[in-house]
């Protein structure tokens, strides 16, 4: 990450196999109000280059970087080494095929510059699902500007679900002292950054729908036991991050730990009885009944 002082706002793309997506995207991001100083793409080894859309949008932007890499590094590789290539003091992640309210890095940028503490800022989204025309609106009730510390006990403490996913406008002071995203939580690495980032930064929100999310079919959309295994470690290490410095507070946070994830493995079964899904039933009654659960410890 090498800074120059002309550019303020960087804008990491991180892109697979969805040509038409990222076209949708880059055209989005030519409306905005605010333009990037600094656009980089950064595909991931997808099997058929989207060289051909890079090149149709390029010229739109004053500086603009594009990066395929020679083999396929999964998200978390695909965006630690595009927030490498940036240059700029803010650092806006954003997916190929979601499109964007032309005021997004107005605004995002305008919350960083009014909360000089906040780590990151993120903002409400939309989505139309594919089997609807109705728009479908994710606005939570958080204030323009939280303590990242309350915000991470309050909205990410033993959940297993985020109001912040990968797309955030972030600050590269905040990246430097953090980064790498860790690519043992998978598609989840992101959601571990902004837990981590609340222990030492706050949280910025902008409370509109200013991402139209792409809801198109995708693997990771489906039900999988691994994952929310994944999701479990995750909120266990970041149980200890937070709170090894205090041994009352750890094993208080342990116990509800257990407890939360004893009752999201429940509700899961039940939803994989409604789905006549008897094979994940069975998965899920050895997880939760193993030797090794923390339902168990």
């Amino acid at each position: 990450m090498v800074a120059n002082s002309k550019i303020k706002l960087s804008v990491c793309v991180t892109a697979y196999n969805r040509k038409s997506g990222l076209s949708r995207t880059l055209r989005s991001l030519t409306k905005q109000t605010r333009q990037p100083d600094e656009v980089i793409v950064s595909d991931d080894y997808s099997p058929d280059d989207p060289k051909n859309v890079v090149d149709q949008w390029a010229s739109y932007f004053s500086n603009f970087q594009y990066n395929r890499n020679q083999q396929n590094l999964n998200m978390p590789g695909n965006l630690n080494l595009a927030i490498s290539l940036a240059r700029g003091s803010y650092i806006a992640n954003l997916h190929d095929a979601d499109e964007f309210d032309t005021t997004l890095l107005e605004k995002w940028e305008h919350a960083l510059d009014s909360y000089p503490t906040a780590g990151f800022v993120f903002s409400g989204v939309r989505s139309i699902p594919q089997t609807s025309s109705i728009n479908r609106f994710d606005l939570h009730p958080v204030p323009p500007f939280m303590n990242g510390v309350d915000f991470f006990e309050q909205h990410m403490l033993h959940r297993y679900s985020s109001y912040v996913w990968g797309t955030v406008m972030a600050r590269r002071t905040a990246y430097q002292e953090l980064l790498p995203f860790d690519a043992k939580y998978g598609p989840y690495s992101d959601v571990d950054m902004w837990m981590r980032m609340c222990k030492s930064y706050d949280v910025a929100y902008v409370r509109e729908p200013l991402i139209l999310l792409d809801d198109s079919p995708s693997t990771w959309r489906k039900f999988d036991w691994q994952r929310i295994e994944i999701v479990r470690q995750m909120q266990f290490d970041n149980v200890k991050r937070f709170y090894s410095s205090n041994p009352d507070r750890l094993r208080i946070e342990i116990r509800r730990h257990r407890k939360a994830y004893t009752k999201m493995c429940l509700r899961r079964i039940l939803g994989r009885v409604w789905h006549r899904d008897f094979d994940g039933v069975l998965k899920g009654l050895s997880l939760l009944f193993s030797t090794n659960s923390p339902a168990k410890e």
